[in-house]
């Protein structure tokens, strides 16, 4: 016989698991709806290591980054609506990271992508702000990317976005050769990188581009094979 304790224990264990899977429903629901608005402001409590409550937390970041990118073009993250949108996006990727339970699982491809994306966004919106914040937003892109290279090396992501990092920590530094190492590794990158999705081809081939523009106007000496 099952002590009482254990059973209940046991139950709210299953009712738990429940509860995360039909909140993961409703907010996929909800997403496919465009109810981004009201997906923001969820407050999502789980925090399981399951598939569903990882999954609910990347679809509230997935909707706070879209509302994010479609902020005006002016809109920097000095904007209190824009800072917070991101914070959430970023906060909801990472926690989804964080709790799903199979390193292996297809899903961490697209929880890497969002947050690639998200931090790529949030750098990209910085405006009037010290060169030392925006060398510092960018290192935190080039981590993630890297994390990114390194649980999922079969996906283009974390390469392209690992380029397009070091392409912009380069523009940091004083023109010529102090750009060259920066410049150089997103070349490598871009050569080690596995085959991008379609919608990320023409991203890949206007890095590559630039990289090999940049790398011209800077005089970065031709590496030597011995």
């Amino acid at each position: 016989m099952i002590p009482a304790a254990v059973a209940a224990a046991v139950l709210a264990a299953g009712c738990a698991t429940t509860d995360d899977e039909a909140l993961s429903e409703r907010l996929t629901a909800r997403a496919v709806a465009g109810e981004f608005n009201a997906i923001a402001v969820t407050n999502i409590r789980c925090n399981a290591n399951t598939e569903a409550c990882a999954k609910s937390h990347a679809v509230k970041g997935d909707a706070c980054l879209k509302l994010a990118i479609q902020q005006p073009q002016s809109a920097s993250v000095q904007d209190s609506r824009m800072r917070d949108l991101l914070d959430c996006a970023e906060d909801g990727y990472r926690k989804a990271l964080a709790l799903q339970p199979e390193r292996n699982a297809p899903s961490r491809i697209s929880y890497h992508g969002g947050l690639l994306l998200t931090l790529s966004e949030r750098r990209n919106r910085l405006d009037g702000v010290r060169e030392q914040k925006l060398d510092r937003e960018n290192e935190k892109l080039l981590i993630a990317a890297q994390d990114a290279r390194r649980e999922v090396p079969g996906s283009a992501l974390g390469f392209l976005y690992g380029a397009s990092a070091h392409v912009y920590r380069a523009t940091l530094k004083p023109r010529g050769r102090d750009r060259c190492n920066d410049l150089r590794q997103a070349e490598s990158m871009l050569k080690r990188s596995p085959p991008p999705p379609n919608e990320l081809a023409d991203e890949q081939r206007r890095i590559r581009s630039l990289v090999q523009q940049q790398l011209r106007e800077n005089r970065c000496p031709r590496i030597r094979r011995i």
